[in-house]
């Protein structure tokens, strides 16, 4: 078992390859498992759960075999592919998690086989734009789909994310606001709060609403009083890979 663990709980690196098998991994301040920088492990029957942040995380063109892992109750995404990766997902059952089960963003590939994903609050499977993937045989059912529920009543989607998470959805930017190139605003501050400015569609990706956080100079209409001022938070943070806004 690895737990309580303040960064990550298993990181493959720089062309690591390994076979990881039969572990609990759980409890992790960051994602329970690493796989960067071109590496290929194989992860076969990990239990992988109880993340304060994803559960797996597959970045810089990671691989991987990723077969028959229970990945559930993650603070993020139970699997977050990113940046040129291309893994293997087969098996797997994701499920019961805060966030998505799978996001896939930054041009990364996948192939999924056989995957059971279930329960998950924000969805089952996000796809960013320019993300092409491989499927057969998945179940991706009964999930949560709180980002499409917010979206059909009307509501910001900062009201179900706040700053901590990053649900993937369509993101704008409205030039009449001057925002700046690190802001993106959902579909429906779009067509409430900017209605007549000068607004112009970015992609479907990871953000959170920059509108109903509170940052923008005028106030979001959807989103009442802000929760916190995220602004000094953002731009302070220490860049950790899973926290971050797309990358173009």
């Amino acid at each position: 078992s690895y737990s309580g663990g303040q960064n990550g709980g298993i990181l493959v690196y720089n062309s690591g390859l390994g076979c990881i098998e039969d572990n609990e991994i759980f409890d992790n301040a960051m994602a329970g498992v690493w796989i960067k920088t071109d590496s290929n492990p194989t992860l076969r029957r990990n239990k992988i759960h109880d993340g304060r942040d994803g559960g797996i995380c597959i970045f810089n063109g990671g691989r991987g075999l990723l077969e028959e892992n229970d990945i559930f109750r993650n603070a993020q995404a139970g699997v977050l592919i990113s940046t040129n990766s291309h893994p293997v997902l087969r098996k797997n059952r994701i499920f019961d998690g805060f966030a998505a089960g799978i996001e896939i963003t930054n041009h990364a590939t996948a192939t999924l086989e056989g995957n059971q994903i279930f329960n998950n609050r924000f969805g089952g499977l996000f796809l960013a734009s320019g993300v092409n993937v491989t499927m057969k045989d998945n179940k991706i059912m009964n999930n949560q789909d709180a980002i499409e529920k917010a979206v059909s009543r009307g509501q910001c989607l900062y009201k179900i994310s706040s700053y901590t998470s990053y649900p993937m959805h369509d993101f704008y930017r409205c030039h009449t606001c001057n925002t700046t190139d690190r802001n993106a605003i959902c579909v429906n501050c779009i067509k409430k709060c900017h209605q007549g400015h000068d607004v112009e569609f970015i992609r479907h990706d990871r953000f959170f609403c920059d509108c109903g956080a509170g940052t923008l100079s005028n106030p979001c209409t959807l989103a009442g009083e802000p929760t916190h001022d995220t602004d000094t938070l953002y731009d302070s943070a220490p860049p950790i890979e899973s926290n971050t806004l797309q990358h173009n």
